[in-house]
């Protein structure tokens, strides 16, 4: 991609780019990719790194629950690994090869190519030395390598563009979580229902905005319970179809998966052959 785009502080509220970028599934455009929905852009700082190899996989491991949230996920690396005679860079299918190779999942989300550095600065997802060399006039010809990981979500379509909604920034050493998933849950609930979420919310009670008088909040949520004249919880009616809630983690040399049911059903870890018993906390 020609040019080169400034440094923008984008926040939660602001406007997400519109871009177009090489990929392993083509040429895409980001708000056609997206459509009318949601989606998480995922800005790794090159193939091939270690703990951007095992979030790819939980990632993987995740997408069927995404899709079923109307999510659509897509990552960015800056392709700056070179093949053995230096004579190119890798391809970034030759990554998404070994993510398949120990994912008990096929990803099938598409990784864009920021050859130039121009979505790293277009995103702003740069660290804060690389952000003091690009301001120091460094030029980038290969991708920037930058050390943290961030993942962005994305909301749906309104009045032509989508809003950023979340921004996780991860230095180096730390893999993200599933995280990503209840947040996004609690985006959408809090969109649809007119509530937030309290901390820790795992889809159990929610809690009244302070703009909802008390008169309003007793006809919309007569059930309603006051902790404090600021702190009113409420229960969400169930759903009609059960919440299934599975992930995957690195234990014991291999991959674990916990599956689990919000209404019923006692969780389970599953590494290997072998399964465990999870007990809640009482």
């Amino acid at each position: 991609m020609a040019g080169r785009a400034p440094v923008k502080k984008l926040r939660i509220g602001s406007v997400a780019p519109n871009f177009e970028a090489d990929s392993t599934q083509g040429r895409l455009n980001f708000y056609d990719y997206i459509g009318k929905g949601w989606a998480i852009l995922c800005c790794f700082p090159d193939d091939f790194e270690t703990v951007a190899t095992t979030e790819l996989i939980v990632l993987s491991f995740l997408q069927e629950q995404f899709a079923q949230r109307d999510v659509k996920l897509l990552a960015l690396s800056t392709q700056n690994q070179p093949t053995e005679d230096g004579s190119q860079y890798l391809s970034h299918k030759k990554w998404v090869q070994d993510v398949n190779d120990i994912s008990p999942k096929p990803m099938e989300f598409p990784i864009m190519t920021d050859k130039d550095g121009y979505l790293s600065r277009l995103y702003n997802i740069l660290d804060k030395s690389d952000a003091e060399n690009l301001s120091g006039g460094v030029e980038t010809t290969t991708g920037l390598a930058f050390k943290s990981r961030t993942f962005l979500v994305i909301g749906p379509l309104k009045q032509g563009v989508h809003f950023i909604r979340l921004i996780l920034n991860y230095p180096a050493a730390v893999g993200f979580s599933s995280e990503l998933l209840r947040v996004v849950d609690a985006l959408q609930v809090a969109d649809s229902t007119r509530v937030c979420t309290p901390g820790n919310w795992c889809g159990q009670d929610v809690i009244i905005p302070k703009s909802v008088p008390d008169e309003e909040a007793r006809k919309i949520f007569p059930n309603y319970k006051p902790i404090k004249p600021y702190l009113r919880l409420v229960e969400l009616p169930p759903k009609e179809e059960e919440v299934r809630v599975e992930s995957v983690y690195f234990l014991k040399g291999a991959l674990a998966s916990i599956n689990s049911t919000l209404e019923n059903g006692q969780p389970s870890l599953q590494v290997g052959d072998e399964q465990y018993g999870i007990e809640p906390i009482a």
